[in-house]
């Protein structure tokens, strides 16, 4: 008896599951969306207790069958049934252009490498208000390529006419996540440290500037026969909200003899944007050219510049112009 009624018990679980799965099956998807954050639960119902179906990958796609308040119902594959938070996928369009960003950044030339600080969300545009593609835990390696300041959404909500705008530093970086891959989007500068190579972050505290870029524009073969980088740095003394990416170019060259760096040319008083464009020397003490957009008093200008053993020395257009002004 107890047997008879144990089979009816599995019978009547194995048509439940076939009935839901035949009417999942032609039901028409109300629409395709994509897995994003750092992946997404599947939950076998939207009760508080509940049971967990499924763990989806970042860009997985799923097929969205009901919506009930903050979830919807899903089918993945392979054979994957549940529901998952609206917040946790992404639209067709935004999946699109998040792959388009990314392509993007893999074109761009890295202009500083850091790791979050705390778990930090990646935005499509620079600002709070714009859509999360995904989201970095703390630690998290990342890739810097530009700069933005924009002013914070709630402060602009809340402050005065006479009142000075709350401006956020917001940085378009590639995030390394774990179990997700490369991400680029858009993150608060603030929840990133810099990882600076030696003897760089000395540099920054004794000479009291922010580095917010640097590159390996040359190298020197030290007399003990080791090859040392040279590094050509962008920095500011201003905090977040400026109107400058930087406004002070440093480098910083290794002398064989003495086995130390120096620094070998220093420039104040720029209006800098990133990116910053380097094309280093081929071999140690060979030349190596840099350039970038500045704000000067004639508006908006491209300076490059030519690097040769310790020597640096613009050699744009705007050069002669510029040693003419100073002599006068």
């Amino acid at each position: 008896m107890r047997r008879a009624f144990l089979l009816i018990v599995i019978i009547g679980i194995v048509m439940a599951i076939a009935v839901r799965e035949i009417g999942l099956h032609r039901k028409i998807p109300l629409e395709t969306a994509y897995v994003g954050t750092r992946g997404a639960t599947v939950w076998n119902s939207t009760a508080e207790v509940r049971g967990s179906v499924a763990k989806l990958p970042y860009g997985q796609p799923v097929q969205i069958f009901q919506r009930d308040g903050s979830h919807v119902l899903i089918n993945a594959v392979p054979a994957i049934h549940g529901w998952v938070r609206s917040k946790d996928l992404l639209s067709p369009a935004l999946w699109q252009a998040a792959l388009q960003l990314d392509k993007t950044t893999k074109n761009m030339e890295v202009q500083a490498r850091g790791h979050t600080y705390v778990r930090s969300n990646l935005h499509m545009r620079p600002g709070l208000q714009w859509e999360v593609i995904s989201t970095a835990p703390g630690g998290t390696p990342v890739d810097v390529f530009e700069r933005k300041p924009v002013e914070n959404i709630e402060s602009q909500l809340h402050r005065s006419a006479a009142s000075a705008p709350n401006i956020d530093d917001w940085w378009l970086v590639r995030a390394s996540v774990k179990n997700a891959g490369s991400i680029s989007g858009w993150l608060l500068a603030r929840f990133v440290k810099l990882d600076l190579p030696e003897p760089l972050p000395r540099y920054q505290s004794s000479e009291d500037i922010t580095i917010v870029a640097w590159f390996e524009i040359n190298r020197a073969v030290d007399s003990t026969g080791a090859v040392m980088p040279e590094y050509l740095v962008m920095g500011t003394r201003d905090g977040e909200g400026r109107p400058c990416d930087f406004s002070l170019i440093r480098v910083y060259t290794w002398s064989p003899v003495r086995h130390h760096y120096a620094t070998a040319f220093v420039e104040r008083g720029l209006c800098g944007s990133l990116p910053v464009e380097t094309t280093p020397a081929a071999t140690p003490g060979g030349a190596a050219y840099f350039s970038f957009a500045n704000i000067g008093l004639n508006g908006r200008e491209n300076r490059e510049y030519e690097m040769k053993l310790t020597s640096v020395r613009r050699i744009d257009a705007g050069a002669n112009a510029a040693r003419k002004g100073k002599r006068r």
